[in-house]
């Protein structure tokens, strides 16, 4: 507090030229304090984007009873009694025996994908998915695995899955039965339609699930 002329305490005026404001900041420094607002968001949402992290798991796969062949629909056939249904417009299916072990090995593709995107496999659980049980894993971001169950709840496999720094995901599904199936790093957007094809797993109505 300071003093008037007559003695009396009274606030201090302050020359308006001394008070701060933004207004008489320099023009620079206001624009650089606007802009680097909407970069931070940007930059915090390119990193979420690119996160393995942020990426959704694939769906849970159940065990049940087969229904009927739906019009426009593949059905997959493997050797330990696992079916799969694949959609005729979005993959093609390329069926190929083998002989040591005796058997079919399916290889799935996405039409029109382009030729780096990876296939999904569907065959017997042996050193064909030797990668995707061992090798993408050490080299994954995120790894994570559930128990796939039937109808009733009971353990019919186990279902992993992992993400790569790229986000990047890889799926491996190995069956009670002895099937497996699986896809290498494959872009989300193209995994989520290859889970499709996984998640149509069941058995046939003249087979049981202890096969």
């Amino acid at each position: 507090m300071g003093e008037t002329a007559d003695g009396r305490g009274g606030p201090i005026a302050v020359p308006i030229a001394e008070q701060p404001s933004l207004q008489r900041s320099p023009k620079w420094l206001v624009s650089a304090v606007l802009a680097a607002v909407p970069i931070s968001f940007f930059a915090i949402y390119l990193f979420l984007s690119h996160s393995p992290h942020a990426t959704n798991p694939p769906q849970a796969t159940t065990i049940s009873v087969c229904p009927s062949v739906a019009p426009g629909v593949r059905r997959i056939r493997s050797d330990f009694g696992i079916r799969f249904d694949a959609s005729e417009k979005a993959f093609t299916v390329h069926a190929g025996l083998q002989d040591m072990p005796p058997g079919t090995l399916y290889v799935v593709k996405l039409k029109d994908a382009e030729p780096n995107i990876p296939n999904i496999v569907v065959w017997r659980d042996d050193d064909v998915f030797r990668d995707l049980k061992s090798v993408y894993p050490v080299f994954s971001e995120h790894i994570d695995e559930r128990n796939i169950r039937d109808a009733t709840g009971r353990i019919f496999g186990i279902d992993r899955w992992g993400y790569l720094q790229s986000g990047e995901r890889w799926r491996y599904v190995r069956f009670s039965t002895g099937d497996a199936a699986g896809y290498e790093p494959t872009p989300p957007k193209q995994a989520n339609l290859l889970d499709q094809v996984v998640n149509s797993a069941c058995f046939s109505r003249d087979e049981t699930s202890s096969k």
